[in-house]
């Protein structure tokens, strides 16, 4: 199995000789970790350190446009959230939130929808899955494709 990740920004070269990481991938991934600070607040404590928004950066679970970065599922360091609650979560950016629950309640259900890759893959609690890797993917695991 595959993931892709867009180059939007045409920055190939340079993934491909330092792998894909949060300086290295494309900018149009945002996560809601890095928008709600106060998204940490509501965090599981049981949560292990690696699971930091800071170094997380989005991928696909299929191509989406060329071009783009196509690697394996690599590791056990990728993580899927409901993407639904994520828009929720952005409309309170441009407070747009009139029928929609608690920002603190959307930022709950964002955690309790976390999976690891393969328990979403197999059970597909959701479907509008965003994906988050929280580690590099080295360069030798890396296509691309134009």
């Amino acid at each position: 199995m595959f993931l892709y990740h867009l180059d939007i920004e045409n920055d190939s070269d340079r993934v491909l000789k330092e792998g894909l990481n949060n300086s290295t991938a494309t900018k149009w991934y945002s996560t809601s970790g890095k928008l709600f600070t106060e998204i940490d607040c509501f965090r599981p404590v049981h949560l292990p350190k690696w699971i930091d928004f800071k170094v997380a950066f989005g991928a696909h679970l299929e191509p989406f446009e060329k071009p783009y970065f196509q690697f394996p599922m690599f590791s056990d360091k990728i993580l899927v959230f409901n993407l639904d609650i994520s828009s929720d979560l952005f409309a309170y950016l441009y407070e747009d939130v009139k029928g929609l629950p608690s920002k603190e309640d959307l930022m709950k259900q964002y955690w309790e929808s976390m999976h690891t890759l393969e328990e979403f893959l197999r059970y597909k609690p959701f479907n509008n899955p965003v994906i988050y890797i929280f580690e590099a993917v080295p360069a030798m695991l890396i296509e691309y494709i134009e």
